[in-house]
């Protein structure tokens, strides 16, 4: 499996945007291309502190074309106005595919 991570800080008057615009809109959206497995908005559980979106692909190959068919784009131009400074993106392997 192929995981994409991202952190960002969000303004505080626009976190209930952010919450609501993320699950409703861009979820859908992720999990809907082909290879991905899970796309999740984690909620800091102390203000201020950052937000962290997870997206679980099948292999990296499939996260690669997601990144590449524009859709990536596309789901971070509906949020990016609650960041509150650029976003952090990492990326990392897993066999653990049992702990799903």
């Amino acid at each position: 499996m192929w995981i994409r991570m991202g952190t960002f800080r969000a303004k505080p008057e626009l976190v209930e945007a952010l919450v609501s615009i993320y699950n409703e809109r861009a979820v859908p959206k992720v999990r809907a291309v082909p290879g991905n497995v899970a796309c999740l908005l984690l909620e800091p559980s102390e203000s201020g502190d950052e937000y962290v979106v997870i997206t679980i692909w099948k292999d990296q190959a499939a996260a690669a074309q997601y990144e590449a068919s524009g859709e990536a784009a596309e789901v971070v131009a509906l949020v990016r106005h609650c960041f509150a400074g650029p976003p952090t993106l990492r990326s990392f392997a897993s066999g653990s595919q049992a702990g799903i």
